[in-house]
């Protein structure tokens, strides 16, 4: 037990230094040392590496434009909805409880086996209670019910007949029995998608949401929703990423348009250069003065002139708000806060971000405060030491320190019933009985550095914890109900009921996460296993590793921890697994991670570029044989270089540690100072000659500069066809994000390419070309100059949607999209594609595809086509009946 754990302390020092060198802007690639996964989104470079991955899952969708116009969701849907279906049905692969704690898969090193989460689901950052229901809304899945009083009780989907499954808050009013849903997630992380604006059920105990449940018209599209505050008066706030809004609870005004309170910058609002300068966190509204007082946080993570509180002494209307400094609070290093407020109405609850703390490297949470008045004095009643010292799974291995992403997960609650009891939840959750003066981490974020911790032990030794990285809570029906990147936990409210162990770890923690089905996926693959009959599925997630579904399997498991981006299996052996951690850090198995905890199963294979996307690209050379055994393909990867790994999986843990490279040999640079970037990529061997490397073709598409911002965005397509690297001529085509290249496996020349643009549903983007034309095939020809290319728009009929990969399956060309999947004829032209969606319409049976964001299709050797959602897992489709 003891090597075990100082084996993993070792590794996070190893993630101390990554944290270190990101947050100083220095490429943290360089040694590639052997890293224990930080189980959250930061990744290995920290609270850096997670606004690095924020950044670019907006880009993809924005760059390099100004904002998207509401309106514009639900006009891709209604093109969407307006075209035919195939016949095929969708079968949802990964509805088994997905288990993060299976003692079979233990490896010492690279799993998250034994960490006390259980069964995990995706992150959730809505949620709400009342008369024994629980609502929990998925980053981009949507709003899934359960009945907490049934014995049998199963989570349901309810809100797949919607504009939006991105779920930014949930309220339940009681007493009118009616659920709200503000679509949009919105906690600056921008890691899903902007939303429909704000939605109104009732009786949410047996109903679902539809259309006619908008509240007002499209004034909140293309926004994300961080809060919604009631002030008992008649009136709603709406807390966005693009102003302060509100609007009447009058069920006869439910069609009146939304009404803009407070826009602290409106000029910035349409220009593009400035694109967070608007955002508005929470509202207070102090329930004791009729509604006439309303205080809001506008912040930007990072800092911004406008950040700070702005108060309402008018009931909130609009041009009364003005920015007002508050007692005890430091006025000059305001960030992203949450408020809460008692009962009785007499005390106050802040937490907040330190944008100085963020620059800093350091922690962002500036403290957790207390006032009996909105303009103060609040009192600092916990800070980021102080909350270590309280049992805190964090201040074990002083890895990073807690609050480290405050300006991503925070929240505060108070106990209805003991306005001194409340619980703050940042990366742990943590719960004070006096008023701050003593806290305890009762959701460590988990056990692996604690003395109980014993790999050998099924349940790792120690109480079940929650996973990190706090979003949303509820408190009901004498319980705590707490949402994060892991999904719904829950434990008794009242101090008297509750209990935990001299370290202050609850021991009563419920798991509520089986069958809540909101897993953001990146990629999916698939390959026969070895062990049994049937194939293996395997993928990689947002938050929560990599997951394997072994044939025939009644769960899912973990092998690979951390976050998990793309993924290579070997379709001949299901258990030969290639997972990407982040950046091209690149972790490999070949007995499917099978390890109990006294040796590892997996080993380093990370490419050494100077400069890679979060999720990085990277794919077998299709149709090769590796130069080891032969027995399965090479490999390719994208950074800011092209790289080739010649011995796919016959390579040996020998081999890489005597490698610094791990077996990666670099192609060609996009250029010299490491600012582009592949986010695209595709590689076909020589049929005649499949063991010879030197035959390979390859071609990627790239965004830049700076990291593909969009102030001074690039984009381009590289490829080594007709021998030198060649960048092909983009003229007429979209301005925007290349999601994806690859060669027409039809075409044995390779000189037929198809290539598919993202772009057009986040906040900061629209302008000349946005939004439309997203389907291309390119024609290379050689010249005595080089290589051409003549681009053909198969677009028409596509709806208005961001396209994220493109397959081929036969004769027909298949597209994921934000919006689901569709096909068509591969060999149409310009005038005669049709386009088709795939599946019947989202929403109207078990068997059609939820309306989320579809980010990898995978075409199996099973028969089945699958996609990758992130939000609501694999699902797959006969090849058959596309």
């Amino acid at each position: 037990m003891t090597s075990s754990r100082n084996a993993r302390r070792a590794v996070l020092a190893g993630l101390t230094a990554m944290l270190t060198l990101a947050a100083a802007g220095v490429p943290a690639y360089a040694d590639r040392p052997i890293k224990r996964p930080r189980p959250v989104a930061g990744s290995h470079a920290g609270t850096a590496g997670l606004k690095t991955f924020a950044t670019q899952i907006s880009q993809a969708r924005v760059a390099p434009y100004g904002s998207v116009a509401a309106g514009e969701y639900s006009e891709a849907l209604a093109d969407l909805r307006g075209l035919r279906g195939t016949s095929g049905p969708w079968h949802e692969v990964t509805n088994q409880p997905y288990d993060a704690d299976d003692p079979r898969y233990r490896d010492p090193v690279y799993s998250n086996s034994g960490s006390g989460w259980g069964t995990v689901a995706g992150r959730v950052t809505g949620l709400a209670a009342g008369r024994g229901h629980v609502w929990a809304g998925g980053a981009n899945g949507g709003v899934f019910r359960k009945n907490l009083t049934a014995r049998h009780a199963a989570w349901q989907p309810m809100s797949d007949r919607i504009l939006a499954l991105s779920t930014g808050d949930l309220v339940y009013d009681e007493r009118a029995d009616t659920l709200w849903y503000a679509t949009g997630e919105a906690n600056t992380g921008a890691t899903t998608y902007t939303g429909a604006g704000v939605y109104r059920l009732r009786n949410p105990r047996s109903g679902a949401f539809t259309d006619a449940d908008r509240v007002g018209g499209d004034e909140l599209e293309s926004r994300g929703i961080n809060q919604l505050k009631f002030d008992g008066h008649g009136t709603v706030y709406a807390a966005t990423t693009r102003g302060l809004w509100r609007h009447s609870t009058d069920r006869a005004r439910h069609r009146e348009p939304w009404q803009l309170v407070l826009m602290p910058n409106p000029a910035s609002d349409t220009d593009i250069t400035r694109p967070y300068d608007n955002i508005v966190n929470d509202v207070l509204i102090p329930p004791r003065d009729r509604g006439r007082t309303v205080l809001a946080n506008a912040a930007w993570r990072s800092g911004a002139a406008y950040n700070g509180y702005y108060l309402s002494t008018a009931g909130g209307a609009a041009g009364s708000f003005a920015r007002t400094p508050l007692t005890g609070l430091d006025d000059a290093d305001v960030g992203n806060a949450e408020f809460a407020v008692s009962r009785d109405g007499g005390r106050f609850y802040l937490v907040q971000e330190s944008p100085a703390g963020l620059a800093a490297g350091t922690t962002a949470l500036k403290g957790v405060f207390t006032a009996s008045a909105v303009r103060g004095p609040w009192t600092l009643v916990a800070d980021s030491p102080k909350l270590e010292g309280s049992g805190s799974a964090i201040g074990v291995d002083q890895s990073y320190p807690v609050g480290v992403q405050a300006w991503y997960n925070n929240f505060v609650e108070v106990d209805p019933g003991d306005p001194r009891h409340f619980y703050v939840g940042l990366e742990e959750v943590y719960e004070t009985e006096d008023g701050g003066a003593t806290w305890k981490t009762v959701g460590p974020y988990w056990n692996l550095g604690f003395d109980c911790y014993d790999p050998a032990q099924a349940d790792g030794g120690c109480p079940a914890t929650t996973h990190p990285d706090q979003h949303s809570i509820a408190v009901s029906g004498g319980r705590v109900l707490i949402g994060n990147d892991g999904g719904v936990y829950a434990r008794p409210l009242a101090p008297g009921r509750s209990t935990e162990d001299a370290a202050g770890h609850a021991t009563d923690w419920t798991n509520h996460n089986a069958g809540l089905r909101t897993l953001q996926y990146y990629s999916a693959g698939t390959g026969r296993d070895p062990d049994r009959r049937g194939f293996a599925v395997a993928g990689g997630l947002q938050d929560n590793g990599g997951s394997l579904l072994r044939a025939g399997a009644r769960k899912q498991v973990s092998p690979f921890g951390g976050d998990g981006g793309d993924i290579v299996v070997n379709p001949r052996n299901g258990c030969q697994i290639l997972n990407e951690y982040t950046f091209l850090v690149l972790w490999t198995t070949r007995t499917c991670g099978v390890s109990d905890g006294s040796t590892s199963a997996i080993f380093d294979v990370s490419v050494p570029d100077v400069n890679a996307r979060f999720t990085a690209p990277f794919r077998v050379v299709r149709g090769s044989r590796n130069t080891g055994d032969g027995a399965s393909e090479r490999w390719v990867a994208g950074g800011n270089s092209f790289w080739r790994h010649d011995y796919g999986f016959s390579y040996t843990p020998a081999q890489a540690a005597a490698d610094p490279a791990r077996g990666w040999k670099p192609l060609h640079a996009l250029d010299a100072t490491g600012e582009r970037l592949i986010v695209g990529m595709d590689a076909v061997a020589d049929p005649a000659r499949p063991a010879d490397p030197a035959r390979d073709t390859y071609i990627a598409s790239w965004c830049g500069q700076t990291n593909c911002n969009s102030a001074g965005f690039t984009r381009g397509v590289v490829t080594n066809w007709g021998g030198a690297w060649t960048e092909l001529d983009l003229g007429g085509l979209p301005d925007r994000f290349p999601s994806n290249v690859i060669f027409d496996p039809a075409d044995r020349t390779n000189a037929t390419v198809l290539l598919v643009f993202n772009g057009f549903n986040r906040r900061f983007v629209e302008g000349p070309g946005a939004g439309v034309k997203h389907v291309y095939r390119g024609r290379l020809s050689r010249t005595s100059t080089g290589v051409s290319v003549r681009w053909t728009d198969l677009s028409a009929g596509f709806p208005d949607v961001p396209a994220t990969d493109v397959v081929t399956v036969g004769d027909r060309l298949v597209v994921s999209t934000d919006l689901g999947v569709l096909v068509a004829d591969r060999h149409a032209t310009a005038g005669t594609v049709r386009w088709r969606r795939v599946g019947p319409p989202p929403g109207t049976t078990r068997s059609a595809l939820p309306l989320t964001a579809v980010f990898d299709l995978h075409v199996s050797r099973d028969g089945h086509l699958y996609a990758a959602t992130h939000g609501r897992g694999i699902w797959r489709t006969p090849l058959a009946l596309l």
